[in-house]
Parts: structure tokens; sequence; C-alpha cells
């Protein structure tokens, strides 16, 4: 179904964006791709005219309704989902797919405030670490800084780490269970506690976390470890002096994946707190 439109206020990104892809991933009768925005509201088919016009004017007009919309495609050129063959921009080889079968991670890569946002929707006291440098990663994404948005997701999967794995500790103790000692804070040492504490102790922290009323993401945790190892030496590739370059999609794949494991992580270490609270 296409997105509903409103004619009384200004569309916001999120609305535009939606109107952009799903015109161009239900092309109709009409040639594939785009060119410019009233076509798109013309295509959606749910405007007849009068409606179109009342659209463009709550958006200040046509030229500040062609500026974001070009805006937005231009910026999909960039990350590779579309290319141009004036005057139109048509899907990219594999694009659709994408945004068909990865619709969940298009929506978080893709949208300028994407990550964050759900980082905020899935992660339970999101910290500012972890959410600052999600940010700083979309940006240098869509800026086309692969190397940077790798090195900046590195430091985001770390915090989201970091803040993990103090609780998960404290509840340990609560539970009268033995914590693992930690070599030190580092990426590949937390993965390491992680990956040996909830084997060890995985059935215990199971039924306390489903004591507290949780969701329980302990079963999932070490299998979602993969992303965060992957994430930690894509990192440290790119913030060495080595040959490997990052490329763009291997980075939005980083983008896309990373919200599943900071949503376990995030909300493990809230159902820590409430058992630390319950035992004390």
């Amino acid at each position: 179904m296409p997105p509903e439109i409103p004619r009384d206020r200004e569309l916001s990104d999120d609305e535009l964006e939606a109107a952009i892809v799903h015109v161009l991933l239900n092309p109709g009768t009409y040639q594939p791709g785009i060119q410019n925005a009233e076509e798109m509201l013309e295509r959606l088919g749910t405007l007849d005219g009068s409606a179109i016009g009342e659209v463009i004017r709550a958006n200040d007009g046509p030229e500040a309704l062609e500026m974001r919309f070009l805006a937005i495609l231009w910026r999909w050129v960039g990350v590779g989902l579309l290319v141009y063959r004036g005057p139109t921009f048509l899907l990219a080889p594999g694009a659709q797919e994408f945004l068909e079968d990865h619709a969940d991670e298009a929506e978080v890569v893709l949208n300028r405030g994407g990550l964050v946002r759900r980082l905020r929707e899935r992660c339970p006291n999101l910290d500012s670490v972890t959410e600052r440098y999600g940010e700083f990663a979309q940006e240098s994404f869509l800026a086309g800084h692969y190397q940077a948005a790798a090195v900046m997701i590195g430091v985001a999967s770390e915090a989201a780490l970091l803040h993990f794995v103090p609780r998960c500790e404290a509840a340990l103790q609560k539970l009268a269970l033995e914590p693992r000692q930690r070599e030190s804070d580092r990426g590949v040492a937390l993965l390491n506690w992680i990956d040996a504490t909830v084997t060890q102790h995985r059935r215990e922290l199971v039924r306390a976390v489903e004591g507290v009323g949780e969701e329980n993401w302990i079963g999932d945790l070490r299998a979602l470890l993969g992303i965060a190892t992957g994430i930690r030496l894509t990192r440290n590739e790119a913030g060495h002096p080595t040959p490997h370059v990052v490329s763009r999609d291997e980075c939005r794949n980083m983008l896309g994946l990373f919200p599943r494991l900071a949503e376990a992580l995030f909300v493990s270490a809230r159902a820590f707190e409430k058992i630390s609270a319950d035992h004390s």
C-alpha cells in the first residue's frame, strides 16, 4: 500500500523517503525510476490534482519540495542505492533486493537519523557514548567516508559492550555466581569475557532474567557476538595503516546489523539491573 501523505503540513523526512521508495519499487505502467517530486506524488495513486497541489503548498511550494526530494536521491546515489541516468534516477543493481528483503536494515542505513532512532527505540537506557558514535558512524557513511564509519561503529559497539559487562558482573554476584576475571576493557577481552560467562552461566542467567519479567536475549548473545567480532576486526583494519579498504557494502552491513547486537546488550543490561535490585 502507498504511504499516507499529509496535505495540511510539511512532509517529514521519513514520509518523503517512504514515498520515494514505494514509487521506485512499484513502477506500475510507468517507466522504471523517478525524475521529480511532482511525478512521485502522481504515481502514488492516492492523490488527485487538487490534493497534489495542497501537498506542494504545505511543503513551501514546488521548489522547496523538489530540493528536499533531490537531496534524498543524490544521497542514495552516494551510498549505491540509485544510479543517475539523466534525467532519471534508477535503482542500482541489487538495490531492489536490498529494499525488499532487508527493509528493516535499509530503514536504519538510509535515513539520516535511522540508526540513532532505531537505537533509541530498542535499547533501554541507551548511553550517550553509544548513541553519539552511532550518529558519527552514519554521518560518515552517508558522506562516503567508509573507513571513518567503520571506526565509529566500532567505538559504538565497544561502548555497548562496556555498558553490558559491569551490569552482568553485578547480577552474577547477586546470584552468588562467581564472575570471571577480565583481562582488560579492550574489545577483544570484553567479547571473550561475555562469551565465556554466558556459556558457563547461561542456565542461571536465563532463569533469573525470566524471573524479573524481561525479554530473554541471553540465548542469542553468543551468536550475536559474531557481529561484534566482525565490527571489531573491521574497525582495527580501518583504524590502522593496513592495506585493507572498507567497502561501501561492508560498511552498510555493519550499520544495518549493529542495532541487533545493541538491543541484546542493552535489554540484557536492564534485566541485570533488575536482578541486582531484586536480590539486594
